[in-house]
């Protein structure tokens, strides 16, 4: 498929699934998939404008949808026009002076900051899969202690502090932490916020770098699970032995893009305003690299 055809086709899957939503409701914010709390901020929080969603469908591509329900901070993207070779369009995420998740907002009273929207694949849910997306950090970037970054996820219990039980959910979002070192950060049975990995690699400032994680979910009777990471094409980090489900139809549902400082106080918050640049999401059942 073309870059242009690509980019068409991802704002009609998107354009299409948004029409048949409905305006959101916060005070359900706690009602199906994916559900948090304060520990970690990725709760359920209102979105703004479905056209916001819509028009980053160019960036997710056709393989996804976005979601309203759980999203937040669709007001702090904006275009990018430099992205990485070979690649579409670019969104740059604003982190403010002083921000944090929303429950740490919330509860410190801090500016919030960062953006987070769920995409469930167009099609059925899988066991197994890689996801391949871009990212810069600017030079100046301030890692602080540390701040999130997408991956994929499965069931309701995904963020937020809540220890997934086997049945109900599980997440591989990535990080960086202080002075840029990488890790997965694990939602899982008896984990809820697990690092792994860190310092097995570190995010370089002031270039895109191409990162792909894979994802390979446990028989339900076993502990066979797998997560891999490669950071421009080179692998990072590899785990196995993991459990990420007790139940065959708890599978991977898509990505998880959420980024933000933090952490649950404003220890974590940059001192100036910051930014991350995002691009060119792509989800496999083969590996992707970074053509």
């Amino acid at each position: 498929m073309t870059g242009s055809a690509r980019l068409t086709a991802g704002l009609l899957v998107l354009s299409a699934v948004l029409a048949a939503c409905s305006a959101p409701d916060t005070s359900s914010e706690g009602d199906g998939p994916p559900t948090g709390g304060a520990a970690d901020g990725s709760e359920r929080a209102a979105s703004s404008s479905p056209v916001a969603i819509a028009d980053l469908g160019p960036v997710f591509g056709p393989q996804v949808a976005a979601l309203e329900e759980g999203s937040f901070g669709l007001d702090r993207w904006s275009p990018v026009d430099d992205g990485p070779p070979a690649s579409g369009p670019a969104v740059r995420v604003a982190f403010p002076a002083g921000s944090v998740s929303p429950s740490a907002s919330r509860e410190h009273g801090a500016p919030e900051g960062g953006m987070q929207v769920f995409l469930p694949l167009v099609g059925e849910p899988v066991d197994s899969a890689h996801l391949r997306y871009w990212v810069r950090f600017p030079e100046d970037f301030e890692f602080v202690k540390g701040g999130k970054l997408p991956g994929l996820y499965g069931g309701t219990e995904v963020s937020g502090g809540e220890e997934p039980d086997g049945t109900d959910g599980f997440s591989t979002r990535l990080m960086w932490r202080a002075e840029g070192e990488g890790e997965v950060y694990l939602y899982a049975p008896d984990e809820s916020g697990t690092s792994l990995g860190r310092g097995e690699w570190t995010w370089e400032r002031g270039t895109w770098l191409c990162v792909e994680q894979r994802v390979v979910l446990n028989d339900p009777e076993q502990e066979d699970g797998s997560v891999t990471v490669w950071v421009d094409g080179t692998q990072t980090f590899a785990e196995e032995g993991m459990r990420y489900r007790t139940v065959a139809d708890l599978r991977i549902e898509g990505i998880f893009f959420s980024t933000f400082y933090g952490g649950a106080d404003p220890s974590w918050a940059p001192s100036a305003d910051q930014h991350a640049d995002f691009a060119d999401f792509v989800v496999s059942d083969q590996p992707i690299g970074c053509g």
